[in-house]
C-alpha cells in the first residue's frame, strides 16, 4: 500500500504562529498566517506490518491542502498562497500531477479562497472554499457547474459577529478572509458513497455534518456534537471523520449513528488535534496526530506504532494512491 501525506506549512515561522495563537493565547483574531509557509507532499509505502511505514520521496508545492489520486489521471491537489492582505492576489488553485511526474492540469477561479478539500466526482472536482463558505464543483476545463453557499442556506452569521453576504461576481483571491469573517469554515465535502444524489460536508464552527441534495440544495443535519471536525470519508462500516479537538476518530454506520470512537493522540498530551485518518487494507487505522507530529497506526486491539513526521511537518491529509504511483518516473 502507498499513500501521500500533505503538509501545508513546513517552516518554523508557522510553528511560532501556532504556539502564539494556541498555546500562549495570543492572536485571538483567527488571522491567517502571513509569510512563506513552505509546503510538502510526501510519498510513503506500507508493508502490511503494524507501523511498517517508510518514506519514498518528497516534492515541494506551495501550501498543499486537500488531495486525491485517481487511477489513469493522477494526483489532484490544492496548492498556492492565499491572499494575506486585501488587494494582494492569492494563487490558490487545483493542480494535477500525472503518472509521469508532470503537472498537466491547473484550474484557477476567482472563487478559490481558503480552499481545504478536493474530491473527484463523476462530473469534475468538488472543493470546499472556506473563505467564501461555499462548496464548488468544477468540470476539468475549470467551468463552475454546481455550487452550494452556506450564507444562502441558514448560515449567514460570521464567526466574529455580524451577517455575511457574498458577492459572487468579485475576485475573492484579492480578499483576506480570516476565520472570524467566515460563517462555517466548511473544510471537507464528499459525494455520499451510499447515495450519489447527496453531498456531505463538515460545518466546522457548528460542529455538524450537513447532507445536501444536489438537485434541490435542501440541507439536513445528519451528525452533530462535533468539536473541530475534519475529513469525512467513506468507511467499511459507513462513514468516518476526525473529531480534531477531541483527539479522536469517530466511525458512524450508514444511518449516521456513532458506533466507534478511536483515540488518536496520547491521552496525556494537553493540546489534542487529530487532523485526518484512513482505514488501511490491513484492518488498522492510520491517524494524523498533528500536534505531536506523528502518524499513529492502531489495530482493532488498540495496539499502536507511530511514525514521526518531525516538526514542523504538520499533516493536513493522508491519501491512498496506487502502488504504481511515484512522484517521478
Amino acid at each position: 500500500m502507498k499513500f501521500v501525506v500533505s503538509y501545508p506549512q513546513t517552516n518554523w515561522d508557522y510553528v511560532k504562529f501556532r504556539l502564539n495563537r494556541i498555546i500562549l493565547g495570543k492572536d485571538k483574531s483567527n488571522d491567517v498566517f502571513r509569510g512563506l509557509p513552505g509546503g510538502k507532499l510526501q510519498l510513503f509505502e506500507h508493508n502490511g506490518e503494524l507501523g511498517g511505514i517508510k518514506s519514498l520521496g518528497e516534492i515541494y508545492p506551495i501550501k498543499p491542502f486537500g488531495l486525491q489520486y485517481v487511477a489513469g489521471e493522477g494526483l489532484y491537489f490544492i496548492t498556492g498562497l492565499p491572499c494575506s492582505e486585501d488587494g494582494v492576489s492569492g494563487d490558490e488553485h487545483i493542480a494535477r500531477l500525472n503518472d509521469n511526474g508532470e503537472i498537466d492540469l491547473e484550474i484557477r477561479s476567482p472563487l478559490l479562497t481558503q480552499v481545504r478539500s478536493l474530491r473527484r466526482t463523476e462530473r469534475g472536482l468538488l472543493v470546499t472554499a472556506s473563505g467564501v463558505d461555499a462548496l464548488l464543483e468544477f468540470d476539468l476545463s475549470g467551468e463552475l457547474i454546481w455550487s452550494w453557499w452556506a450564507t444562502e442556506h441558514g448560515y449567514d452569521q460570521a464567526y466574529g459577529g455580524g451577517s455575511r453576504v457574498i458577492d459572487k461576481t468579485m475576485d475573492h483571491r484579492l480578499k483576506n478572509y480570516p476565520g472570524r469573517l467566515q460563517t462555517t469554515h466548511l473544510n471537507s465535502a464528499i459525494v455520499d458513497p451510499y447515495d450519489n444524489s447527496k453531498i456531505l460536508t463538515i460545518l466546522f464552527y457548528q460542529g455538524k455534518v450537513a447532507r445536501i441534495d444536489r438537485e434541490t440544495l435542501n440541507t439536513e443535519i445528519v451528525i452533530s456534537d462535533l468539536n473541530g471536525a475534519h475529513h469525512i470519508r467513506p468507511h467499511s462500516k459507513g462513514y468516518m471523520l476526525s473529531n480534531s479537538r477531541k483527539g479522536e476518530v469517530r466511525i458512524f454506520d450508514k444511518n449516521f449513528q456513532l458506533i466507534e470512537t478511536i483515540a488518536g493522540t496520547n491521552r496525556y498530551f494537553p493540546v489534542k488535534w487529530v487532523q485526518d485518518a484512513i482505514e488501511t487494507p490491513f484492518g488498522t487505522h492510520l491517524i494524523a496526530d498533528c500536534n505531536t507530529f506523528k502518524l499513529r497506526e492502531r489495530d482493532a486491539n488498540g495496539k499502536e506504532k507511530s511514525y514521526n513526521t518531525k516538526m514542523p511537518n504538520r499533516v493536513f491529509q493522508i491519501e491512498p494512491v496506487a502502488d504504481s504511483f511515484n512522484f517521478v518516473k
